[in-house]
């Protein structure tokens, strides 16, 4: 009977530590001390100190180590032993560890990534602000060289304005003086007929006056 319910109480869910194929007397009390946490031949006998009967002891013993061992579980379930716990506690700093080094890589890599950036958007900013000195350059001459043509040729224009202005003037003096000339020959030719004609009326006057003188009345 006692066997029987040895055997009964190692058969219950439990986890058991590995073991080996035999063992002696003192070392089966130990492994079994240790699967069971409880003696329940040592239990059963004290229940039949107690005044109970074998059988009813033995139940009893066999009830509470299944009580106690069904909490065990439930506990092994909900909590975590120290070995595990420390598994775990090494587990999530190995965790933390590699997030940190995958942290640092990845920031070293945006870092390098932004300064590449950086270092290129300030080369396309120095080669814009090149193009953009070089084409207002380039404008500020072509506009300079219209200028200096238009000022040329508005300078040409001016030229043949004065000299159309000039030219003009001369042929005006040219044509004044004609006139003036023509005037003053005018005026002389008809200061001149003016005095031929006075000298031939006074002519024929004095001839009257001389025939009148010698024909008597």
């Amino acid at each position: 009977m006692a066997a029987n319910f040895l055997f009964r109480a190692m058969t219950l869910p439990l986890r058991p530590p590995l073991v080996r194929s035999t063992y002696t007397s003192e070392e089966m009390k130990t492994v079994v001390g240790k699967i069971l946490l409880v003696d329940t031949l040592a239990l059963s006998r004290s229940f039949e100190a107690a005044g109970l009967d074998r059988k009813p002891a033995e139940q009893l013993a066999l009830h509470i180590t299944e009580l106690i061992v069904s909490t065990k579980v439930k506990m092994e379930e909900q909590f975590v032993d120290k070995q595990q716990m420390s598994k775990i506690n090494m587990e999530q700093e190995m965790r933390t560890s590699n997030f940190k080094n995958e942290l640092q890589n990845s920031q070293s890599v945006q870092v390098t990534n932004m300064t590449k950036e950086l270092e290129r958007q300030q080369t396309f900013l120095d080669k814009m602000r090149a193009e953009t000195r070089h084409e207002i350059d380039k404008l500020v001459a072509s506009q300079r060289l219209d200028l200096n043509l238009e000022k040329g040729r508005m300078r040409d224009d001016l030229q043949m304005m004065r000299d159309k202005v000039t030219e003009l003037e001369i042929k005006l003096d040219h044509d004044v003086n004609e006139v003036r000339s023509s005037v003053e020959k005018a005026k002389n030719d008809t200061i001149k007929s003016v005095i031929t004609i006075l000298g031939t009326f006074s002519a024929v006057a004095f001839t009257i006056s001389r025939l009148s003188a010698i024909i008597p009345g």
